[in-house]
């Protein structure tokens, strides 16, 4: 199981979804709603950025 935590925070910091290595260190710990919903957003963002054009 440690291993596959391990494999989850390099991936999110990799991709650059999380970037408070608070939260990163911690993986056992429940994370605040605001800290998932960022994720969230973050990951939206990647796939359909705001600022790209709709042609």
């Amino acid at each position: 199981m440690e291993e596959r935590k391990a494999i989850i925070i390099q991936k999110i910091k990799s991709y650059g979804i999380i970037k408070d290595p608070q939260w990163l260190d911690r993986p056992d710990e429940l994370v605040p709603l605001w800290v998932m919903l960022e994720a969230i957003l973050e990951v939206i963002e990647r796939f359909d950025p705001p600022n790209r054009p709709f042609d």
